[in-house]
């Protein structure tokens, strides 16, 4: 089934020479960011529950080579390519961050898209420390962040999504934060 998949790749000329970042490349930067958020809310009593994400993939490798998912770089696909809704896969990861330690995290090296991820998310949790922590005190009973992003380039994600061809590469992640025990 899948050297017939791969021919029809290769006959067709179109994705092979697509190129695109590992799913572990925007995994690891999502756990960069949440790892250090995490220990930034635990003072104002949430924590994040847990992380889904949807992730629009193409399969690139040739039938004698190893194949790998990867997320589409809009910035990097070329003229010719024939990427179509048939060739895109959806990926679901749902995360959960381990339970917090005493110990501090070793210094990261932060990338674009961190502090993107970073940014967004903390300006919700700001709303939420609002709620919990100034008069009159509101009970935090449910909170979630959802936001849509495209691969601009390889450290570069953007959250403005034009029409067409830019939405079917569009990539979701929803964090939903429950109150800490």
């Amino acid at each position: 089934m899948f050297n017939k998949f791969f021919k029809w790749l290769k006959n067709d000329g179109g994705l092979p020479e697509i190129k695109g970042v590992a799913i572990n490349e925007i995994v690891d930067s999502i756990k960069r960011s949440m790892v250090k958020m995490q220990q930034d809310m635990e003072s104002s009593g949430i924590k994040i529950k847990k992380i889904e994400i949807t992730l629009k993939t193409i399969v690139v490798g040739d039938s004698g080579a190893e194949t790998k998912l990867q997320i589409p770089v809009l910035g990097e696909l070329d003229i010719g390519s024939k990427l179509s809704k048939k060739t895109v896969q959806t990926t679901n990861l749902t995360l959960k961050l381990p339970k917090p330690t005493k110990k501090g995290i070793e210094k990261i090296q932060i990338m674009k898209i961190d502090e993107t991820i970073e940014k967004s998310i903390l300006d919700i949790t700001e709303g939420v420390k609002a709620a919990i922590n100034n008069p009159p005190l509101l009970e935090m009973e449910d909170a979630s962040v959802e936001f849509n992003f495209i691969l601009k380039s390889d450290s570069e994600i953007s959250m403005i999504i034009e029409s067409g061809f830019e939405a079917e590469l569009t990539n979701n992640m929803k964090v939903i934060f429950e109150k800490m025990d």
